[in-house]
């Protein structure tokens, strides 16, 4: 399977880019091939300057996104909860690199859309320090929704699986060792 990994969390040091370097060498061990790329590393414009009203060109790294988006058969998403969402950067890699021709295709004469990643799954992996039931009551799952039902089945991608990683903070060293192998049995 050919599988693109992102780390959506700035910091590649970090407990969730730990989770990506275990899903990624078992992924690689299960023989897949990976594509990886770390959010915090690229280099672009986050912000969508004038919407939709005008294409921003895209840079390199966003074009390597696209590239990555269009060869994967499986893309798997690490991010952590902040403010009860994505982190901002994540938010504008969507933004900016999956838009309108590329990722989904309005229709001329109906409300509905062509969606252009078809054929691929997803996996998000994503961690928060609050428990799991407290992101559902108080926000509804907003950073599932928008990432699997807003971001990813709009564009296609299905089936997406979910993997929620609660009370970080509270993790001692063996059982984050836990989620890394947990993690690398989900490849």
């Amino acid at each position: 399977m050919r599988i693109y990994a992102l780390l959506a969390h700035p910091d590649a040091d970090s407990f969730n880019g730990a989770l990506a370097d275990a899903y990624c060498a078992a992924a690689t061990a299960a023989g897949h091939e990976v594509r990886r790329q770390n959010l915090g590393e690229l280099d672009f414009d986050p912000i969508l300057h004038h919407g939709y009203r005008r294409v921003q060109p895209l840079e390199n790294d966003l074009i390597a996104a696209q590239a990555n988006l269009s060869w994967c058969e499986r893309w798997v998403i690490f991010y952590p909860v902040w403010w009860g969402n994505v982190p901002a950067l994540l938010k504008g890699f969507f933004d900016r690199t999956l838009y309108s021709e590329f990722a989904y295709r309005y229709h001329d004469d109906d409300p509905f859309w062509d969606k252009l990643l078809k054929g691929r799954e997803g996996h998000i992996v994503t961690t928060c320090d609050a428990p799991s039931a407290y992101l559902w009551v108080q926000y509804r799952n907003a950073d599932i929704n928008a990432v699997r039902n807003a971001t990813m089945e709009f564009c296609g991608i299905k089936p997406v699986k979910v993997t929620r990683i609660d009370r970080v903070k509270y993790l001692d060293s063996a059982a984050r060792q836990q989620w890394f192998e947990r993690i690398a049995k989900t490849v």
